[in-house]
């Protein structure tokens, strides 16, 4: 298949999320995969040239040897308030000139001010347009004046899509509520690679480089540092906790300059910080840990949401102390090797379970085994779009 992805960030400086793995994985399996991204993390003008030149990269990749991505940034106005309205135009015309050169048998799109010229561009071609949701869009776009036109037309792609692909059962009512087909929207879990992220791994030379003690207990996060992400009350509980309790936080984000901040003024060697690492690091780090973190506020931005970063720490054996959060509560459910308890309490709710870590990370481990293998997630979404694919081909023919 010859498929090109939408999204409105940042390929190579953001994630990796669900549509890294399936589409290096679909490479690898002799599928042509174009991106056509938007650098959401650019400094903007006068920091950089007023216009963000063109850029292709013909052989990307973020996690699979040998994985091959045709990465594509349209070129944007740089100046703040244009950039987004340029990458809109400016992605039409590329995708257009994409299509023309060479059609696409699908479109798979994660964006939505960029996700709406490619529906049209579909619609016009008669290509197959697939969305594929992760998040409630309208909810994480950051300027609140601009929530309501992004429902909108997050409503549209819902209603016109012709198949739309939700990670839990908690976005696909969401999707629903919001316009999607019953008969067109189905769910297909977020992943883990159980091999990369393995319980075998052994952390200690990692901890003894992090300057962690034997007796050290290891909190750890990973991932971008938004301002809801819960890990400054996570950090501020440490002062309630013994002395040997320590935080790992592995990114970089919103919140990051806090986090430094509490690390120099108060907190001292009981806070790690590592800033960004490249992803190849993760699992080793993730290794050290006793017990792993996802302290995300309950805002409309993680209603619906079930992190990846969940899943990976549950592939690694690790325990699991989660925010109550609709969506992963629904979807791990209890018994599966996660507690939930507030962000402030997660500390001390792990503490009081000393007992029972090992046992609550075997259970991690069985149910992402059982549900979360990416191998048999990329056969089925594979299959999807071949699907697609196929039946344009036949409605083309008649």
């Amino acid at each position: 298949m010859k498929i090109i992805v939408v999204q409105e960030t940042d390929w190579l400086r953001r994630g990796p999320h669900q549509q890294h793995h399936l589409f290096e994985r679909l490479s690898l399996r002799g599928h042509q995969v174009t991106v056509l991204d938007y650098p959401i993390l650019r400094p903007h003008w006068p920091r950089e040239p007023l216009i963000a030149a063109f850029r292709e990269q013909p052989h990307a990749a973020r996690i699979y040897e040998g994985a091959s991505i045709r990465l594509i940034t349209p070129a944007t106005i740089s100046l703040r308030p244009l950039a987004r309205p340029s990458s809109v135009v400016s992605h039409r015309v590329t995708l257009s000139r994409l299509i023309r050169e060479d059609r696409p048998d699908v479109i798979v799109s994660y964006a939505l001010s960029t996700g709406l010229p490619a529906l049209q561009l579909a619609r016009r071609h008669r290509i197959p347009f697939v969305f594929h949701v992760i998040d409630a869009l309208h909810a994480i776009v950051p300027a609140s004046l601009l929530r309501p036109v992004a429902r909108t037309v997050e409503r549209w792609l819902f209603a016109a899509a012709d198949e739309v692909v939700l990670i839990n059962e908690h976005l696909r009512d969401y999707a629903i509520r919001m316009g999607a087909s019953p008969q067109r929207s189905r769910v297909l879990r977020t992943g883990v690679d159980l091999r990369r992220f393995s319980p075998a791994l052994d952390g200690t030379a990692e901890r003894v480089r992090l300057g962690i003690q034997p007796e050290g207990m290891v909190f750890f996060f990973m991932g971008w540092l938004y301002t809801f992400s819960g890990v400054r009350e996570v950090a501020e509980s440490l002062r309630r906790a013994p002395a040997e309790v320590k935080l790992l936080v592995v990114g970089d984000g919103d919140d990051y300059p806090a986090l430094c901040a509490m690390r120099d003024e108060v907190l001292g060697e009981r806070l790690i910080l590592t800033g960004r690492v490249p992803y190849d690091r993760i699992p080793m780090l993730l290794a050290t840990a006793d017990v792993c973190l996802l302290p995300f506020h309950a805002v409309p931005a993680t209603e619906h949401i079930v992190p990846i970063k969940l899943y990976e720490y549950m592939a690694a054996g690790k325990p699991v102390i989660a925010t109550p959060l609709p969506g992963v509560r629904r979807d791990i459910g209890d018994g599966n090797g996660v507690i939930y308890a507030p962000a402030g309490e997660q500390v001390t709710t792990a503490l009081t379970l000393r007992d029972q870590l090992q046992e609550l990370g075997y259970q991690a481990r069985a149910f992402v085994e059982a549900h979360c293998d990416w191998d048999t997630i990329t056969d089925e979404f594979e299959a999807l779009l071949l699907h697609h694919a196929a039946r344009a081909v036949k409605q083309m023919g008649t």
